[in-house]
């Protein structure tokens, strides 16, 4: 006790000093004021015709006209395919362009070369629209094994 006692009056300066310390470095000393930012540059008068970013857009990639058929491929998958009318419902398209190739829309072999009909028209869509909901559905044969994995 008697050493707490001789080091209290040693603490008690020390934390004036601090304080006074402190308090000189924060509230004695004014900060300057900020600079003002810089004006803005002198622009000149624009004179003349804005010129384009580019010279023409990029051209849009051509769509194929023809498509090989691979495993597990059936008229309503390939019609529904980006590339060629990302719609499956126009699956009759596909088989009246190629109906010198297939005999039954429900069956197409491995590696058979199908024209795509472009620029078809409005009309001929909604026409081929009704052929695929009145065409009755495929139902595979009895003990059909079919595998296709998963692409």
């Amino acid at each position: 006790m008697k050493r707490l006692m001789k080091l209290l009056p040693l603490v008690a300066v020390m934390v004036a000093l601090a304080f006074a310390g402190g308090c000189a470095s924060v509230c004695g000393v004014e900060k300057a004021a900020p600079k003002a930012p810089p004006p803005p540059p002198k622009m000149k008068k624009w004179t003349g015709a804005a010129k384009p970013v580019t010279a023409k857009p990029a051209p849009a990639p051509a769509l194929p006209t023809t498509y090989t058929v691979e495993k597990c491929d059936d008229l309503w998958s390939i019609a529904a395919k980006p590339q060629v009318y990302n719609d499956p419902w126009l699956w009759p398209l596909l088989y009246g362009a190629n109906k010198d190739q297939i005999k039954n829309p429900n069956k197409i072999s491995v590696g058979t070369v199908l024209k795509i009909m472009r620029g078809v028209s409005d009309a001929d869509k909604a026409d081929a629209r009704k052929q695929a909901q009145a065409f009755p559905k495929y139902v595979p044969p009895a003990g059909a094994k079919r595998y296709c994995p998963p692409k």
